[in-house]
């Protein structure tokens, strides 16, 4: 998700997520899993009040600008969603 410079700390990235989240659950999706950077302060703010976790650090993950940079990888297991035939891991097939 990109928020423009001009509409960051307006509350639209709240908005955006929370309808993502609902979509997510809608879908019976089991969990979400985000990447963000690290300087990306206000960003990974939100994550954390929303309830995703830091679960680690993907090192050189890209390039951006002409220099490598890393990703901190986070997720959000989604309570209370559709369960399923899935929800029990030992029946997925390999």
């Amino acid at each position: 998700m990109y928020v423009a410079r001009d509409r960051r700390a307006t509350g639209v990235g709240r908005v955006l997520l929370t309808a993502l989240e609902e979509r997510a659950r809608t879908l019976g999706y089991h969990k979400m899993v985000l990447a963000a950077f690290p300087w990306n302060a206000g960003g990974v703010a939100l994550y954390q009040r929303r309830g995703f976790r830091t679960i680690g650090i993907y090192r050189e993950q890209g390039v951006l600008d002409g220099h490598w940079v890393d990703v901190v990888m986070m997720e959000k297991i989604l309570y209370g969603h559709a369960r399923g035939e899935h929800d029990d891991a030992s029946k997925l097939e390999a």
